[in-house]
């Protein structure tokens, strides 16, 4: 879970402004994040594999962006004894492209696929997770 934790850290640091397609209007990333799921599409037929529910440690996560270009990440994780212990707090950069809806955290790319005022998507990796020969792809899905 820590692993997936750290996954998540990186592949939200890649965000910053973004338009929503249903909207006229451009909807900022600006503000504070929250974990809401992370789930796991088939690259094939975009069936979904798996979907990972925050536990209550990770419901503590908390990531900010800030106008000013700068995201800072709050983690925690579960300790042995079943209680949340804090992994650290993380700052990096980020842009976001709203033209290619793509957002850069500290030199690392991805895709947005969704961002509205209250929803935020976004790929965090991409890899064969059924053994299909065919990437499959894990979206986070973040709240505020």
């Amino acid at each position: 879970m820590k692993k997936l934790t750290m996954l998540s850290l990186g592949v939200l640091a890649v965000m910053s402004c973004s338009s929503d397609d249903s909207a006229e209007e451009q909807v900022s990333i600006v503000g504070t994040w929250k974990e809401a799921k992370t789930v796991i599409y088939s690259g094939t037929n975009n069936a979904i594999l798996d979907t990972e529910m925050p536990d209550d440690c990770d419901k503590k996560n908390t990531y900010e962006f800030a106008s000013s270009g700068v995201l800072t990440t709050n983690i925690f994780y579960t300790k042995a004894d079943g209680t949340c212990g804090v992994d650290g707090t993380f700052t990096e950069n980020y842009s976001y492209n709203s033209s290619t809806k793509k957002i850069t955290v500290d030199g690392d790319t991805t895709d947005v696929l969704a961002l509205t005022q209250n929803e935020l998507q976004i790929v965090a990796d991409e890899n064969d997770e059924n053994g299909d020969g065919v990437n499959d792809k894990m979206v986070m899905y973040f709240y505020r």
